[in-house]
């Protein structure tokens, strides 16, 4: 059986890096009262009618419509129209939409001191739309088909790890389909409506792992049969939400219709209002783009507008108020190697951070409505973000502060520049970005030269991701970036800064840091209490790492959502990919 790689390289990450890679144009987006991005805080559009159907479109299907599969982060909102979590992110807009509130689950869990133990009560009205129960054996087998390698899950090992013993980071442990016999005893069903998890370490956000996608329940009975038929389940995915997914194949068209064994009393997150749902795939983002603003669909999946309708639609006012541009959870940065001369000298890595050129580099990745500057490195969808933190401002205008920058070389013994290596993927976007640099470097006579890769896999597991080629080949920067495989401040930090989680191939903490009082925050994190406790561990982490000066965040992934008028109760879900809450959205006639 082979390993899943895509689990060790941070599959998000990777997903994201290579989709903005493509990016181009450019556009300059104002804030402005009135309706442009109203949908980021509140629910747009008022009143009640029911009924109705909603149409969907995209350029491209879901990468999976089994949850354990899932990894594109916009199918979160398809999977929440059909498919319940024992906790889920609340069905608001902004920061309330962060909070996890009991889905399939009865009540908050109980958990012991320490947070090893979690015990959880399934509602006694929650049904698959086939009439059966949903029980804690099929929450238990939905987690045992996690380890399994065929499946490709793109749950980080060290989350698998918490329930089950590991060998070299891997769990030993594999899953249903390998070891039909074998149980895994972490997770214990005493009866068919209580849970208890037992983790190997202490771990306060797992409720909030509990909410992600891949930790949604199936059906043990459907997936059995299915595989002995030799179907997937993602071919015909089990209901126990408000809508029933039939799926077309051989057209890729897709159905939803009301689950009538769903009852609103057992859900408070999902308040569906239309009757039912279609989904059509266009041949690309340009045809979608056309049919969402002709009238032919009413929400458009997967990343936004494409370039052609979004600069069409922000150029036009009457447009505008129907738009909205959230920052997304990836962070586009440079990594500035702190063990090579002369940038294992901080204030020679503090001139680069003074130096770059923000706009110019947003400019490159498509303006403003696809990049907001980034000032600090965590990203705005997690819990404890500072939107006012900005240890390094890079001048009022975001051009660079060239007086600081000389003054930090001066400090450095380098009055006049010095020579360095940026490491780059020539795909899309990627020379652009090394030009960018290179020229704001030029400026305080920093020489920027490239080292460039032919793709992404090589770049994450023996180029950037290889500490022995980063010191071999002298690279002192690279560009790349990050996102949480969840909304959590653990997600993002832990493979970013973890000095005890340093590989030699295929490495997440790119600038090789390991430093004590780092890592002691992060096992405080791990185990803190509250949310509250986990916010300002948050906050000191990011100050810390801000003050090595290893990772300069330049931009916030941004894209911009279309909302027809005759939507109503639509907000944009902040935790589940920034995409429109799919199923709490209602629809009336609009005249002509």
């Amino acid at each position: 059986m082979t390993s899943n790689p895509w689990k060790k390289v941070g599959i998000f990450a990777v997903v994201a890096i290579a989709s903005v890679a493509l990016l181009g144009g450019s556009i300059v987006v104002v804030n402005s009262p009135g309706g442009f991005n109203a949908g980021l805080t509140r629910t747009v559009g008022s009143g009640d009618t029911p009924g109705g159907l909603l149409r969907l479109g995209s350029s491209a299907p879901c990468d999976s419509l089994d949850p354990a599969q899932t990894f594109d982060p916009w199918c979160a909102v398809v999977h929440r129209t059909f498919s319940r979590n024992l906790m889920s992110f609340a069905g608001k807009p902004g920061e309330e939409g962060l909070v996890v509130i009991p889905d399939l689950a009865a009540d908050l869990p109980v958990s012991n001191e320490d947070k090893t133990s979690w015990t959880f009560k399934l509602r006694p009205d929650v049904f698959w739309s086939d009439g059966s129960p949903v029980t804690a054996t099929d929450v238990k087998y939905s987690i045992q088909r996690l380890f399994d390698d065929s499946l490709q899950s793109p749950i980080a090992l060290d989350n698998l790890c918490l329930l089950s013993t590991c060998s070299a980071g891997k769990p030993d442990y594999q899953g249903p389909y390998v070891s039909p016999t074998e149980d895994l005893p972490s997770i214990v069903t005493p009866d068919e409506s209580t849970i208890v998890f037992n983790l190997n370490r202490s771990f306060y956000e797992f409720p909030r792992l509990l909410a992600t996608p891949q930790f949604s329940p199936i059906q043990m009975s459907k997936d059995i049969t299915l595989r002995a038929s030799g179907a997937t389940y993602a071919s015909s995915p089990s209901s126990n939400g408000p809508f029933v997914l039939t799926i077309d194949q051989a057209d890729l068209q897709y159905s939803f219709t009301k689950n009538e064994l769903w009852s609103q009393a057992s859900d408070g997150i999902r308040i569906p209002k239309v009757d039912a749902m279609s989904w059509k795939i266009f041949p690309d983002a340009d045809s979608t783009d056309q049919a969402l603003l002709n009238g032919e669909i009413d929400v458009k999946l997967n990343y936004g507008l494409a370039p052609i309708a979004r600069d069409a639609t922000l150029a036009q006012e009457s447009q505008r108020s129907l738009i909205d541009n959230p920052e997304m959870s990836f962070v586009n940065f440079l990594v500035v190697n702190p063990n090579l001369p002369p940038l294992d000298r901080v204030p020679c890595r503090d001139a680069i951070f003074y130096a770059l050129d923000k706009v110019d580099l947003q400019n490159v990745r498509g303006g403003s409505a696809t990049a907001a500057i980034a000032h600090s490195l965590s990203p705005p969808t997690i819990l404890g973000y500072d939107s006012s933190y900005n240890p390094y401002p890079s001048g009022s205008d975001e051009t660079g502060n060239i007086r600081k920058a000389r003054e930090s070389l001066a400090q450095c013994g380098y009055p006049d520049g010095f020579q360095v290596k940026m490491a780059y993927v020539a795909i899309g976007i990627g020379k652009d970005i090394f030009l960018s640099v290179q020229k704001s470097l030029a400026r305080v006579g920093i020489v920027v030269d490239p080292v460039e890769f032919a793709n992404f896999a090589q770049y994450f597991t023996t180029g950037l991701g290889s500490p022995e080629t980063m010191s071999a080949q002298g690279i002192g920067l690279a560009s790349t970036g990050w996102g949480p495989d969840y909304s959590s401040a653990l997600s993002f930090w832990a493979p970013l800064i973890d000095g005890r989680k340093i590989k030699p191939s295929s490495n997440q903490n790119f600038a090789e840091l390991d430093l004590d009082e780092i890592n002691a925050l992060l096992d405080s994190l791990e185990a803190a209490q509250t949310s509250a406790e986990a916010a300002g561990l948050n906050r000191k982490i990011e100050e810390l790492v801000m003050q090595e000066a290893v990772y300069l965040p330049y931009a916030v992934d941004r894209i911009v959502l279309y909302r027809p008028k005759a939507l109503t109760n639509i907000y944009v879900q902040i935790a589940l990919g920034n995409q429109y809450d799919l199923v709490n959205i209602g629809k009336q006639e609009i005249p002509q």
